[in-house]
């Protein structure tokens, strides 16, 4: 069953790396932020998308999504992560109108330019797509439908999720010394929860994991795997909800909030190729987002919010605060594997041995190795 699954090297190369942004993060959309980030006027935030620096901002034409560069001399026009300030370069004081344009120009004289190429002197702008609350950017001149990704019931459904989610939003990231792919791979892995989180997350789910398994897989499960005859799965199958249920509780500021859904379960959206976006029992949300700095290194992203405020006067951060701190002791327990398992791999390496439960996986595989590697796996 290891035969579609990535040779090790494309966890640990460069070169695997710079495949990745051309033909993975280069061509499809990306999730950047929530418009609650940006709900004024001249309010930024700014992202670094698998090497790309991107700026997002409100401008006077809407949302708007750039390259955080400055045509003249490449200095960011936003240097902080976010914030509120009109598009003007901190270096020489270029600034740029509602569409990336060049506005101002002081000192036009030291610079010489001719009408025309003042007219071509602007940012360079992304397309940018808002669904319902979700930014997306894609990096290419020419991007694929959002279809094309994500299939049309996920859209409705992200849609609606994202109209409960409150503008109050806290954020925090940090650099996990592992490759992206372990991170995804990892969170559509039920099978760990048990093992890795004994005493932090297991005990909340109504119907746990068993530790000991069941009866093996019949012939005819693992025939097709085995032979090579699963097909090369779609793009937009790589995305997918799923849920479970989780042990009756009534937290405090449930009251408090117009929920999405009542009912005691964990919801997972998973949004090829990097993000876990979930809700525990419609109340509080979280995403988690894995970017690539290098082969073996993580930027770790995560943005928590409640359900939207039943009265927009109620002050949750206190409260989002102690949520993401207890999420990120769920993710330190998952840190401690990965990187392990990072710091391990070698030519001595053999590929993953995925099971039937594993089967999103082994799509996933599937579908790198033909359209991101070019099937040379």
């Amino acid at each position: 069953m290891s035969r579609h699954a990535l040779n090790i090297e494309h966890y640990t190369s460069p070169a695997t790396l710079e495949l990745e942004r051309q033909n993975l993060f280069g061509k499809l959309w990306t999730f950047v932020g929530f418009a609650s980030m940006v709900a004024e006027k001249n309010r930024f935030f700014t992202r670094n998308v698998a090497g790309v620096p991107v700026l997002v901002q409100r401008t006077d034409a809407g949302i708007r999504a750039f390259v955080n560069q400055c045509p003249h001399r490449l200095s960011a026009i936003q240097l902080d992560s976010h914030g509120k300030r009109p598009m003007v370069c901190p270096y020489h004081a270029w600034s740029f109108g509602p569409e990336g344009e060049l506005h101002g120009l002081p000192n036009p004289g030291l610079y010489q330019f001719t009408a025309a190429e003042r007219e071509h002197i602007c940012l360079k702008k992304l397309h940018l797509h808002e669904l319902g609350t979700l930014l997306f950017v894609n990096l290419s001149d020419t991007p694929l439908p959002l279809e094309e990704q994500f299939s049309p019931e996920m859209l409705r459904e992200l849609e609606q999720v994202s109209a409960h989610l409150d503008s109050q939003v806290i954020y925090s990231c940090h650099r996990a010394h592992y490759n992206w792919k372990l991170n995804m791979e990892n969170v559509k892995d039920y099978n760990h929860v048990p093992f890795v989180h004994p005493r932090s997350f297991s005990p909340e789910m109504a119907t746990p994991i068993r530790a000991l398994a069941g009866e093996p897989d019949t012939p005819s499960q693992v025939k097709p795997m085995i032979r090579g005859e699963t097909p090369l799965p779609s793009l937009a199958s790589l995305s997918y909800a799923t849920r479970a249920a989780l042990k009756p509780h009534q937290s405090w500021f449930r009251p408090l909030c117009d929920l999405y859904r009542d009912e005691h379960v964990y919801y997972n959206w998973f949004l090829y190729p990097n993000v876990n976006f979930c809700s525990v029992r419609g109340e509080h949300f979280l995403l988690q987002q894995y970017d690539p700095v290098a082969p073996g290194i993580t930027d770790y992203h995560l943005w928590m919010m409640t359900a939207r405020r039943k009265d927009a006067r109620t002050d949750f951060v206190p409260l989002l605060s102690a949520l993401i701190r207890a999420e990120r002791s769920v993710i330190a327990e998952d840190t401690v594997i990965l990187e392990r398992l990072q710091e391990n791999m070698g030519s001595h390496s053999p590929r993953f041995t995925h099971g039937e439960y594993e089967m999103p996986l082994v799509h996933q595989h599937m579908w790198y190795r033909s359209q991101v590697l070019g099937d040379a796996a």
